[in-house]
């Protein structure tokens, strides 16, 4: 019942869901002249920084027949992307109820929508410059119809950062270190995935620690949609496993600890 729950939530509370939505958006760009725009102009200037860099300054060239592609920018911004996205997410899950501290123990209501409604901003306006990326694909001449598998493989990854956001952020009530310990998770974990080199560059002993990974078989599915216009059936089937994973662990955590949450608060 409590997995139907999170389900349904954003249906059966859809004007308290899209009341955080809106909340999220404003606090995001409150005092902002750019307001929304900076959703666009950033992710565009961050890409064209990483094409003049990679392109024009190192010319770092990649193997064809391992990535799909002989551009490094092409490769890298294919995986940072989506990595972008579950860091932004995860990175602010610690402060999602902490933040309302003041509301949940004021006011009674389905605390689900709170990081369903975060997961959702956050995939939402990074999916801005990840379609501005898809665009520049395109033009490049990587278009194909494999992409069409690109929805399924990013709501099994929003199932995923969803399931850690929610842990994440139930445990934050308790134990208040979490968000130093996140920012640095973070960083080394970015570096054990392979978003900045191909996993056909490290070693066979290196090669198990990586595949072992969570991110990485969603990381590696945006790599092979994107670029070599294949979906790998056991790499969807190994995401999904740990999506599932993911998830089934938030939700029993929190449902364990959210009758305790207004007493820590």
């Amino acid at each position: 019942m409590t997995i139907l729950n999170w389900i349904t939530a954003p249906f059966r509370y859809q004007t308290l869901f899209l009341g955080f939505i809106s909340q999220e958006i404003r606090g995001r760009y409150a005092g902002s002249i750019g307001g929304l725009l900076w959703s666009v102009i950033t992710p565009l200037a961050n890409m064209l920084i990483y094409v003049f860099v990679f392109s024009v300054v190192f010319k770092i060239r990649m193997k064809p027949i391992e990535t799909g592609t002989d551009s490094f920018v092409l490769f890298l911004l294919s995986g940072l992307l989506p990595w972008i996205a579950f860091s932004e997410a995860v990175g602010s899950s610690a402060s999602m109820f902490l933040g309302k501290a003041g509301l949940i123990t004021k006011v009674a209501f389905p605390l689900e929508v709170v990081p369903l409604a975060g997961i959702m901003v956050t995939f939402v306006l990074n999916g801005v410059g990840f379609l501005a990326f898809l665009i520049y694909l395109a033009i490049e001449g990587y278009g194909h119809f494999a992409w069409l598998y690109l929805p399924v493989i990013t709501l099994i990854f929003m199932i995923f950062t969803l399931g850690l956001v929610v842990l994440l952020a139930s445990l934050s009530v308790f134990v208040r270190d979490i968000q130093q310990f996140i920012t640095s998770a973070l960083s080394l974990w970015m570096y054990l995935t392979p978003v900045l080199y191909p996993i056909t560059m490290l070693s066979e002993s290196l090669r198990i620690l990586i595949l072992i990974n969570p991110m990485y078989p969603f990381i590696e599915l945006y790599h092979e949609v994107l670029l070599k216009h294949t979906l790998p059936v056991d790499m969807l089937c190994y995401a999904a496993g740990y999506a599932i994973i993911s998830f089934l662990t938030g939700v029993w955590f929190y449902s364990r600890s959210r009758n305790a949450f207004a007493d820590v608060l």
